[in-house]
């Protein structure tokens, strides 16, 4: 048995490291980096948000290589990651992409840089202060050689008119040149010759997987906190309501199932199977709207419950097990729904495994020997008739704490699949690539529980490898 429990973790912790590289690779997909984000970061001038940029970078570890690697062109250097903010980067790839000269590229914005620089020092009051640097404004955010070589004499032109004390000739030299060099340098060539960079460990993705498997996702962006401290709340929430609606299911569901395949073909029989057939393919959102009209409506149903509205959670201040405890009434309808869903599932299921178990050669035999229909059942049939039952609870299992959307929406339950909408909408990519990386992580993980259920059903399965 130890054995097959090692190989399945072998096979399952490859799957999981890949979906990691996917879940990352989509975070890096998005144009938005959270943690460069975080405060004022339209204030101030241009050089203290780039600063601020860098120092945050710096901080988060997001001024580091993205992988262990990069497959690139000549003609990009190896430390473009290096370079903040991101539209600043993004401005000089897409130069140097024209050009095919990184040398020449660095030089044009360290010497716009300068001039930049010194447009800020210049004082106010003076006419020619400002037309200069609204020349240098309308050419610095260019990433086009031709619009940067037709906005040249505007800026030459305003430099001139500056006073003559402040008006340093070499750093207009220096932009020219630069502009220049880029044009008559040009080496679109090495756009086409691959280059292979090796970084090591030393990189993002190292150090995200690192504080994922230690616990930490990130900071939420809408909450400006931990994302466990985002989404500890709805987490415990879903854990609740669903992991009870499961475990009724099952302790429903498998007698329920066994029950039918003993009575096939009469009439209890019959009338159950349609009914839970009718239940199952009811969607959930109408079999919710249904159990919502008959027990929390006034006027309508029954009334048991009064209402779906939640009592707003006060957070630390409040104990979540007394919060709980306040609103048992509004859990039944959400357990209740999902627990029917399954429970229809799970009883079809587990009758269709005992009526294909029962018509085996050993089951005939424990007959002959004399036994009662219900050792024949329990004792011979029933741990085989799990495999249909085991297999449903691989995709059950990730819904226990990833929760369901739909129930969650309709019943306005404050679960993780609320959450995974709210982060969706608001973009909160920390939060959404948590959840997301979670339900990837609980899905491998059903999947390892149910091939060692399996095992244990039947010891023929470890051995059909070995």
């Amino acid at each position: 048995m130890l054995r097959y429990v090692i190989r399945r973790f072998k096979f399952a912790l490859p799957t999981l490291l890949i979906i990691s590289l996917v879940v990352f690779g989509l975070g890096k997909c998005t144009s938005y980096e959270p943690a460069l984000y975080l405060g004022d970061e339209f204030s101030g001038s241009l050089y203290e948000q780039e600063a601020a940029s860098r120092l945050r970078a710096k901080l988060t570890g997001l001024n580091k290589p993205v992988f262990y690697f990069s497959i690139t062109t000549a003609a990009f250097p190896d430390t473009l990651y290096r370079i903040f903010p991101i539209d600043r980067r993004e401005k000089l790839k897409k130069l140097c992409a024209q050009t095919g000269n990184w040398p020449a590229t660095s030089a044009y914005e360290k010497s716009i840089h300068a001039l930049y620089a010194l447009s800020e020092t210049l004082p106010d009051t003076l006419q020619a202060t400002v037309n200069f640097r609204k020349a240098l404004y309308d050419m610095f955010p260019q990433d086009h050689l031709e619009h940067i070589e037709s906005l040249l004499p505007e800026v030459k032109m305003t430099f001139a008119r500056l006073p003559d004390g402040l008006r340093p000739e070499p750093l207009l030299m220096a932009l020219e040149t630069g502009i220049k060099d880029m044009r008559e340098k040009a080496m679109p060539a090495r756009m086409y010759v691959p280059a292979l960079h090796w970084y090591g460990f030393d990189n993002q993705y190292h150090q995200w997987l690192r504080n994922i498997l230690r616990g930490d996702f990130g900071t939420s962006r809408t909450a400006q906190k931990p994302v466990w401290e985002s989404i500890r709340f709805s987490f415990y929430c879903t854990l609740i309501i669903n992991s009870l609606a499961l475990v009724l299911a099952y302790l429903i569901a498998v007698p329920l199932g066994v029950a039918m395949a003993r009575r096939r073909g009469r009439a209890s029989d019959t009338v159950a199977r349609w009914l839970l057939l009718f239940v199952y393919s009811m969607p959930v959102f109408w079999l919710g709207s249904l159990l919502m009209l008959l027990l929390a409506t006034p006027d309508i149903g029954l009334f048991l419950i009064n209402g779906i509205g939640l009592e707003t959670y006060q957070g630390d201040g409040w104990d979540f097990g007394l919060w709980c405890w306040s609103n048992s009434d509004k859990f039944i309808l959400p357990i209740l729904t999902l627990c029917l869903h399954a429970l229809s599932l799970l009883a079809l299921q587990m009758r269709g495994g005992v009526l294909d178990t029962v018509g085996q050669d050993y089951i005939r035999t424990a007959r002959a020997k004399g036994l009662t229909e219900g050792l024949v059942y329990w004792r011979h049939a029933f741990r085989n008739a799990l495999f249909p039952i085991i297999t449903v609870f691989a995709s059950l299992f990730p819904n226990i704490f990833t929760g369901s959307l739909v129930v969650e929406f309709l019943f306005q339950f404050p679960g993780l699949g609320m959450k995974t909408q709210e982060a969706f909408t608001g973009g909160d990519y920390s939060v959404l690539f948590a959840i997301l990386m979670l339900a990837a992580a609980l899905t491998i993980a059903g999947n390892l529980i149910a091939d060692l259920l399996y095992a244990w059903a039947d010891p023929r399965v470890r051995f059909t490898k070995q």
